[in-house]
């Protein structure tokens, strides 16, 4: 079988080339020129204003229908709190739902198999709190509407946009001071940026803590949400000449 080439298509084959030709030499003359790569951070420290709970209710029963269904009556009666504590339903969310048999195991050397006692169930919730001055109160509003787990409490930020870009303004005025400081240094001076770019680094750090329901219902809980740094890098390249 023969295959004709469109003109449309040849002249696409024959021209490109001529367009390599013409960006190669362009590219290898960038290299030529002589540079300063620095790298500049910046960092932003900002305060907490979001927690999210993880709470669940726990249930244990000879039967696997009957450990559930107390498990759903009493997450019923916790997420029912949740929400009269003014949180919205977008902000409640069901992050795990398990049922599990528990076994009695002989002891060791014995023959006898484990022996089926219970059934297990578990049903955690993640609840945003966008209002920390709420969530002592929420906590205890938790352990008394029935949740006997409170898995975690991560304190940080709803919108951390805002901070990191901050962050990254910092980082970049840091690379060009850098740069100037070097280049002056050196007696060079900077005559333009020829690539810039970001380092990935990780975000802010939720702040996490755990505590037992009995804990929290014993006491107040405090909480102080302090502050959290967010970081950023960036790498310049910069084209320098004598002065």
């Amino acid at each position: 079988m023969t295959l004709a080439l469109s003109p449309f298509r040849a002249g696409i084959v024959l021209a490109l080339p001529l367009v390599l030709a013409l960006v190669f030499p362009a590219a290898a003359q960038e290299k030529n020129v002589p540079t300063l790569a620095v790298t500049g951070e910046g960092l932003v420290a900002a305060r907490p204003d979001m927690a999210v709970v993880s709470v669940g209710v726990v249930s244990q029963a000879p039967l696997a229908r009957d450990a559930l269904a107390q498990n759903s009556k009493a997450m019923t009666a916790v997420i029912a709190a949740v929400k009269e504590a003014g949180i919205d339903a977008k902000d409640i969310e069901t992050s795990q739902l398990s049922l599990r048999p528990q076994y009695s195991y002989p002891g060791q050397g014995s023959r006898e198999a484990p022996k089926l006692v219970a059934y297990e169930a578990s049903n955690n919730v993640s609840v945003r709190v966008r209002d920390l001055d709420k969530l002592g109160a929420l906590l205890d509003r938790l352990v008394t509407s029935g949740a006997n787990q409170i898995r975690g409490i991560e304190l940080t930020l709803a919108e951390p946009g805002p901070v990191r870009d901050a962050a990254r303004v910092a980082a970049t005025k840091e690379a060009m001071r850098k740069a100037n400081l070097l280049a002056d240094a050196a007696g060079v001076r900077i005559v333009r940026i020829l690539s810039i770019a970001e380092e990935l680094l990780d975000g802010p750090r939720p702040v996490v803590m755990r505590m037992q329901a009995e804990a929290a219902a014993r006491a107040p809980v405090p909480i102080e949400a302090g502050e959290q740094e967010i970081r950023a890098r960036v790498s310049a390249v910069f084209e320098i000449a004598p002065k």
